[in-house]
């Protein structure tokens, strides 16, 4: 315990020291994240320094901590022996073994996150393309397994399940998996930050439960260099993690629990760290859920994550932090209760809870659960249309992902030009992230089956003021004799006369009610 204060404390202080060196660095370098006025809406440049600090402060802080756990750790266990006596286990130890094991897989762990951390930085400063960051993570994944972090089997209710090769699929699909949904959540200040804080906390506590001091070291140190970042990164932050930073939390975290949990060989142990990510995974599920239902693609960008939401509800950054940080602890003492009573239903009812209570206080998930039974209810309906054979009837959904604005005006200007035009699906996908609004609709005509009656496609996108705001996509067949040359030229004068009137103050404030309006359209409703 006494090593692990010690590292605790030594990474805040680099922390806090070396964050306003990196900060004059960065902008010399051009290492800042600009506002855009469409996805980053802050004021000014913010250096990106988050991945370089949580690097060069853990490393050190781990270093020096080995050094004084082996030099000065019967000093100190001397001074600490009546403490030992009143509580004795072995948390409170001072003197660090480090077995040549430790040492191979320690240099492996620096090695993955140094070749990590270029891959964020470059990313931070240049822009790279997602391919070539996943390929890094992929390779930085492989010094991990190359050194050690994988496990052979599973021991589930007394049987003893063998992995083999697929272990190692395991572990990439795992450390990959949790390095993308932490990145993910660095959306608001402090948020991937405080996460990360409370998830090293909790693997540090597990790992001195199993007496594993080394791996205790290691946690604590990151969760101390992220505290000292915190002081720069809390709301309204003058400093971000960056790509490189987020990365970082979620692959040096994931590589510990692979060491400090898997390689337990139980079932209780591999639910464990599932449910500390279980934040990050949750929403990183729900924002592929709902760009897939949308027709977006999964790197599209929109503000439906977990803080986004909170704040659309009124909370203030800070108390939306507050609130990231109670589900996160939630689930973090589940994974800590599963692991200190090798339970693993402690994991499992965390999640089921946290699950429960973001959707249950409409804090999260809402939209994401109303596109899921919109798309279960219209494949009902459609396969209880074909199996009565009914008359020609017009299937109609929307879900306001975002926002509290009412887009219902325009909604239904488009159907009734799919309808004057016998359009066989319409689709209208609006994505404002400056104006934290995402609605989605659709109509289709239950009588048309696809791909039988010679169909065409259009897409038109949606632009104001230079900014993509969205898109509309007709789908028509020429056997129902409306000409798709004049279709398309009919809709492109609406799209204009929409976008005209989106773009004049005035006329948004008729089309488009305000929240204060009267509108009694909220975020996450649906009509289906």
């Amino acid at each position: 315990m006494i090593v692990t204060v010690f590292a605790f404390l030594f990474a805040l202080l680099v922390a806090l020291a070396i964050v306003p060196i990196l900060d004059r660095i960065a902008r010399r370098v051009g290492l800042v994240d600009h506002p855009d006025n469409n996805r980053k809406l802050h004021k000014s440049a913010i250096p990106m320094v988050g991945g370089l600090a949580l690097f060069f402060a853990a490393t050190l802080s781990i270093a020096v901590s080995f050094y004084v756990g082996n030099v000065y750790g019967e000093w100190f266990e001397s001074l600490t022996g009546a403490i030992s006596k009143l509580i004795p286990i072995d948390w409170m130890a001072a003197n660090v073994q480090l077995r040549p094991a430790d040492w191979y897989e320690l240099v492996g762990l620096l090695a993955g996150s140094s070749l990590l951390l270029v891959v964020g930085v470059l990313d931070d400063r240049f822009g790279i393309r997602g391919r070539q960051k996943l390929m890094g993570q992929f390779l930085a994944v492989t010094v991990l397994i190359a050194f050690g972090f994988k496990f052979d089997f599973v021991n589930v209710a007394g049987m003893k399940i063998q992995f083999g090769i697929f272990s190692v699929l395991v572990i990439y699909a795992w450390v990959i998996a949790a390095t993308n949904s932490v990145n993910l959540l660095d959306g608001a200040d402090g948020i991937a930050s405080t996460i990360g804080i409370v998830m090293s906390l909790a693997i540090c506590l597990m790992s001195l439960s199993l007496g594993r001091i080394v791996d205790a070291v290691v946690a604590v140190a990151v969760a101390g260099a992220l505290l000292g970042f915190l002081r720069f990164n809390f709301p309204p932050a003058k400093a971000y993690l960056g790509d490189s930073g987020s990365m970082l939390i979620g692959f040096v975290l994931s590589a510990l629990a692979i060491r400090c949990m898997f390689k337990q060989n139980s079932l209780y142990a591999f639910f464990a760290p599932v449910a500390l990510l279980a934040i990050p995974f949750i929403d990183t599920a729900a924002a592929i859920i709902r760009r897939r239902l949308t027709g977006r693609s999964i790197f599209a960008v929109d503000r439906g994550h977990l803080h986004h939401s909170l704040m659309k509800r009124g909370y203030s950054p800070r108390i939306s932090l507050l609130w990231v940080a109670l589900l996160c602890t939630t689930t973090a003492a589940g994974a800590v209760l599963s692991l200190l009573y090798h339970q693993s239903e402690y994991a499992l009812v965390s999640i089921g809870l946290v699950l429960v209570v973001m959707i249950a206080c409409k804090i999260f998930g809402v939209a994401e659960y109303q596109l899921v039974s919109r798309k279960a209810t219209s494949l009902a309906k459609s396969f209880f249309h074909m199996a009565a054979n009914n008359a020609p009837d017009v299937l109609q959904s929307s879900v306001h992902v975002q926002g509290n604005r009412d887009w219902k005006v325009i909604w239904k200007l488009l159907c009734d030009f799919a309808d004057e035009h016998r359009i066989n699906q319409l689709t209208l996908d609006l994505n404002a992230p400056w104006m934290h609004e995402s609605f989605h609709a659709t109509q289709r005509r239950s009588d048309v089956k696809r791909g039988e009656n010679q169909e065409w496609f259009s897409q038109i996108p949606l632009v104001i003021q230079g900014r993509s705001f969205g898109r509309i996509e007709i789908l028509g067949s020429h056997s129902l004799g409306c000409n798709h040359h004049e279709t398309i030229a009919d809709l492109l004068k609406l799209t204009m006369e929409i976008e005209r009137s989106l773009a004049d103050p005035v006329l948004t404030s008729i089309v488009l009610q305000e929240p204060n309006s009267g509108t009694t359209e909220t975020a996450g409703t649906s009509s289906v």
